[in-house]
C-alpha cells in the first residue's frame, strides 16, 4: 500500500510540474475571485485577490433607490391632478371581447335556426301543394 501511495503521489507532483510549465510558457488573463473561501496556497492570496467584504462594496440598491419611491409617488399625484377626459379612457366597443367570444356560439346557432325554419316551411308546404 506504501508503494502504490509513493507512485500516486510522484504522479500528482508530476502533474503540478506540468501544470506550472503551462502556465508559465503561455499567460493567461484569467483572473480568480475567492467568493466563498480563502485559499490555502500563499500565490493566491496575493494581493490583487483580495475577497471582497460588505465594507468594500460601495453603492448597494437599498442606497440608490432612496429618493425613488418619493418620486414615483409624486408623478402618481402629479397624473392624478391633471384633468382626464372619460370618453378617451373608455374603449370605443366595450362590449368587444363579448362579441368575440360569443361569436362562434352564434354561427352555430344561426345554422340550427335555418335548418329549423327549412324544416318547419317543408313541414306546411305539402299540405298546401296537395290542395291546389
Amino acid at each position: 500500500m506504501d508503494e502504490a501511495s509513493k507512485k500516486r503521489k510522484e504522479r500528482l507532483e508530476q502533474l503540478k510540474k506540468r501544470k506550472l510549465e503551462s502556465t508559465s510558457n503561455g499567460a493567461s488573463d484569467v483572473s480568480l475571485s475567492f467568493r466563498n473561501y480563502s485559499p490555502i496556497n500563499e500565490t493566491l492570496k496575493a494581493e490583487d485577490s483580495k475577497i471582497m467584504t460588505p465594507a468594500d462594496i460601495g453603492d448597494t440598491i437599498e442606497k440608490k433607490m432612496d429618493g425613488v419611491v418619493e418620486k414615483l409617488i409624486q408623478e402618481e399625484d402629479e397624473k392624478r391632478a391633471k384633468d382626464v377626459d372619460i370618453f378617451t379612457l373608455a374603449p370605443k366597443k366595450p362590449n368587444w371581447d363579448l362579441k368575440r367570444d360569443i361569436e362562434p356560439k352564434l354561427i352555430k346557432l344561426e345554422k340550427k335556426t335555418r335548418a329549423a325554419v327549412i324544416e318547419l316551411i317543408r313541414r306546411e308546404r305539402p299540405n298546401d301543394l296537395s290542395m291546389a
